[in-house]
């Protein structure tokens, strides 16, 4: 899919723009359509339809004696059920905001809120804990996966560490969440003996092992070939519509711009600009995903015939 990244950079020349500026207190962002002169008005949200606010948040390193500001004033508001795209330049504030909604960064100034629960620089580490390990879920372009365990107990690890299963029903759940990824035969096999898009396939299925409210993903698929990117986003649209999972994902990919509801484009440490994704571009986006699919497995096929 051709594209150009000076299409993230939003403003009034754009169809379909709207700007939620991190240095203002704005909470409403207004979507215009010049084709037919219809208002969208994203309203402010209920605290109880937010799974994510983030309100005035600074990220400030030290490197040596000198601080390197990483986040500069970023406001936003993610609503449950939301799939969000973050884009942007390298250094632009994209995984140093996913890191501090994953609760692996703490924020040096600024309110943060995670399914209700407020996160601060002096929030406790085991408070953190519990957040990650009941509210979210994590998948990473690297896989993180445990090498000298199988894909089965990849899986059951988290909700091991939860507790609130027994052992029987923890495998069995494990069992369910690979094959609905469509990995279940692969249960026994250890990480290195995984294609990419298989590993990444198991990754997801860690991530919902203990019903996250909401999953973080960081360049999910920039290790992964056209075929695997393929599944592993209509396996996240499955998640998103059908399960009802919120989704934040970081990706340099400008291909999967319109996937999701909105897209945030983060640069020098500010949003630059969010922008709505219509609904039209949505369902187009997966109609050519479903169809790139087909295509992939009819010429599978073919092969496996003439073999």
């Amino acid at each position: 899919m051709e594209d150009n990244q000076e299409d993230l950079f939003l403003g009034e020349e754009d169809p379909w723009y709207g700007q939620e500026m991190a240095d203002t207190n704005l909470k409403v962002a207004t979507y215009t359509n010049p084709a037919d002169d219809t208002v969208d008005v994203y309203e402010e949200l209920e605290e109880e339809d937010t799974v994510v606010h983030l309100e005035n948040v600074h990220k400030t390193y030290l490197l040596g004696l000198e601080g390197v500001p990483a986040l500069r004033g970023v406001t936003v508001r993610i609503k449950r059920g939301e799939w969000v795209t973050i884009f942007g330049t390298s250094g632009g504030g994209k995984t140093s905001m996913l890191n501090i909604i994953g609760t692996i960064d703490k924020p040096t100034k600024g309110e943060v809120k995670l399914c209700g629960i407020r996160v601060n620089n002096k929030t406790a580490d085991e408070r953190l804990a519990f957040i990650r390990r009941e509210k979210l879920g994590f998948v990473f372009q690297t896989f993180n996966l445990l090498s000298s365990m199988t894909a089965l107990e990849n899986v059951e690890m988290p909700m091991i560490l939860a507790g609130k299963l027994g052992r029987g029903a923890i495998r069995a759940r494990a069992r369910e969440l690979l094959a609905q990824v469509g990995v279940g035969h692969r249960a026994g096999s250890l990480p290195n003996m995984l294609s990419g898009g298989e590993q990444q396939r198991v990754t997801i299925a860690r991530a919902m092992a203990n019903n996250p409210s909401l999953l973080l993903l960081d360049e999910p698929t920039g290790d992964l070939d056209t075929r695997n990117t393929d599944i592993v986003i209509t396996l996240l649209k499955k998640l998103n519509e059908e399960d009802g999972i919120s989704i934040v994902m970081v990706t340099h990919d400008v291909a999967l711009k319109n996937f999701g509801n909105r897209v945030i484009m983060m640069r020098d440490g500010k949003i630059a600009s969010i922008r709505r994704v219509p609904k039209d571009k949505r369902e187009e986006s997966h109609r050519l995903l479903a169809g790139a699919l087909e295509e992939f497995d009819a010429l599978a096929t073919e092969e496996a015939t003439h073999e």
